[in-house]
């Protein structure tokens, strides 16, 4: 399948924020150590907890993006509990997601992530790390691929249908990914 236009545009819009992002956060060495992980997993609740009540009445107002995304606040929620942690201090709020084309940006930045979460996990688990408080790195298990394929077929269908601006979409993903940045590295 080719890359859909918009999807290559997403990415060279947000390469260089997405490589600095995973350059300081360098996951697979700092999920490691147990005291770094409780600091990284409360951050990324904190990343959930902002974004998720800004996306939800765009996912709530179409079904169809409702059933290619899902929240994972409740489950890192869960994997903090695991590791003993305490919340991290309230974040910064996201700037408002005005539109759909916004939405699907922010979107694309979170589900993202669970794809490379996804890898990060199974390169831990080959290496024999412990991977307790990690499950929401792969939040859809051995459906992720499949889940993403399904978001970027919908990202790109409400592109070329006029439904979602191609300028609105990649501004979500750039507003993403520097919320990311504040939230998880006090950026």
């Amino acid at each position: 399948m080719a890359t859909p236009e918009i999807i290559a545009r997403l990415r060279r819009a947000t390469a260089d924020a997405h490589a600095r992002l995973d350059a300081a956060l360098d996951l697979p060495a700092r999920l490691a150590d147990a005291a770094e992980r409780r600091r990284l997993v409360a951050r990324f609740l904190s990343l959930h907890e902002s974004a998720e009540p800004a996306l939800a009445p765009w996912a709530a107002a179409r079904p169809d993006l409702q059933a290619a995304t899902g929240p994972r606040a409740a489950l890192i929620r869960a994997d903090l509990a695991a590791l003993g942690g305490d919340p991290a201090p309230a974040p910064p709020p996201p700037p408002p997601v005005t539109t759909l084309g916004r939405a699907l940006g922010w979107h694309y930045v979170l589900e993202g992530s669970a794809l490379g979460g996804r890898v990060i996990q199974r390169e831990m688990a080959r290496r024999g790390a412990d991977l307790r408080g990690l499950d929401f790195l792969s939040p859809y298990g051995d459906q992720t691929a499949e889940r993403w394929r399904g978001f970027v077929e919908l990202l790109d269908r409400l592109h070329r249908d006029g439904a979602a601006d191609g300028d609105e979409i990649v501004a979500g993903g750039v507003e993403g990914f520097a919320h990311a940045r504040r939230v998880l590295c006090g950026a």
